[in-house]
């Protein structure tokens, strides 16, 4: 079980989840994604790793309410848990040190 350790509505149907996962965030790189599940009769949905802090032992994924999984999560509170955490998987991204990055990206993954 992976406890949310905090959770905020950043827009309307935009939600950012900071999940404390300690043996994820040791190998979370930029690029990469997890696998969530809500509960034991809960589809597995794939969110990108959006930010993470390994003093605390956490990873952050915001979403947008979607679909129905991604609707089962906005009702979950600081606290809370979820049964699967899955992660880190994926290529992760490769960005040569230039300074400060900005990656613009399109949908809602």
């Amino acid at each position: 079980m992976f406890r949310i350790i905090s959770r905020e509505t950043l827009a309307t149907k935009i939600h950012l989840f900071k999940i404390e996962t300690p043996a994820i965030v040791r190998k979370a790189l930029a690029g990469q994604f997890v696998v969530i599940r809500i509960d034991e009769r809960g589809e597995r949905i794939p969110l990108t790793l959006a930010d993470w802090d390994r003093k605390e032992s956490s990873v952050t994924v915001v979403f947008m309410e979607v679909g129905a999984t991604t609707f089962r999560l906005v009702p979950l509170k600081t606290g809370d848990f979820v049964v699967d955490f899955v992660g880190s998987l994926g290529v992760t991204s490769h960005v040569d040190k230039f300074g400060t990055v900005v990656c613009v990206a399109g949908g809602g993954g």
